[in-house]
């Protein structure tokens, strides 16, 4: 698995507003939100924290309605 096949998507969670995962090539599940934010601001803001931090090859993919 290279670096540049794993993709977030944030999506909106019914329970408790947007959250986001990382995910491999596979489908496979490699991290997650913890919590969920707010409002989908917080949470892009957190996916683009951890992209440039530990994933800066990883697409990021946004699977949340409004």
């Amino acid at each position: 698995m290279s670096a540049s096949d794993l993709k977030f998507v944030i999506f909106r969670s019914i329970k408790d507003g947007y959250r986001w995962r990382l995910s491999s090539a596979s489908g496979e599940t490699i991290e997650y939100s913890e919590r969920g934010h707010g409002n989908k601001g917080e949470c892009e803001h957190d996916v683009y924290r951890l992209k440039g931090d530990r994933y800066p090859y990883a697409k990021v993919r946004d699977a949340a309605i409004g």
